[in-house]
């Protein structure tokens, strides 16, 4: 179900924190956008980035901000439904970064739930991926 203009506004906004919040790499800002609870899934693009609690979101958070020197993350083509106190979100995220004097850009795919809490929207779950970049457009498979 399509989510109406307020959940959707509010998602909007929930987005723009997390991405304001990385560019300023404010640890605690970001740990804001996410619910306390043990059973909170964040899945990242490394092979080890499969994060469960808000202990391991905040390590996670910390290796990503003490391993870059600037980040940016662009959203684009967000789709929100909702049901209740409960939203779930497909889009684009582009992730760009400066790592050791490098530049390094990330078009990843996002997946998220976000749960409505005393009035504010949280992420509850959240998937960040990168296409597969050995495998042609047009095919199934990797060849």
């Amino acid at each position: 179900m399509k989510a109406n203009s307020k959940v959707q506004e509010a998602v909007s906004e929930l987005l723009d924190d997390y991405a304001q919040a990385y560019r300023d790499k404010d640890l605690d800002g970001m740990l804001k956008l996410f619910i306390p609870d043990d059973d909170l899934v964040v899945i990242g693009s490394g092979f080890d980035e499969w994060i469960k609690g808000s202990e391991e979101l905040r390590s996670g958070f910390e290796r990503d901000m003490a391993q870059a020197d600037d980040i940016r993350v662009k959203f684009r083509d967000i789709t929100v439904s909702a049901a209740g106190a409960v939203a779930w979100i497909s889009g684009h995220m582009n992730m760009e970064a400066m790592v050791k004097g490098r530049d390094v850009y990330l078009p990843g795919r996002l997946s998220a739930v976000v749960e409505e809490r005393e009035g504010k929207w949280l992420f509850a779950h959240l998937h960040y991926s990168l296409p597969a970049s050995d495998q042609e457009e047009g095919k199934a498979w990797p060849e």
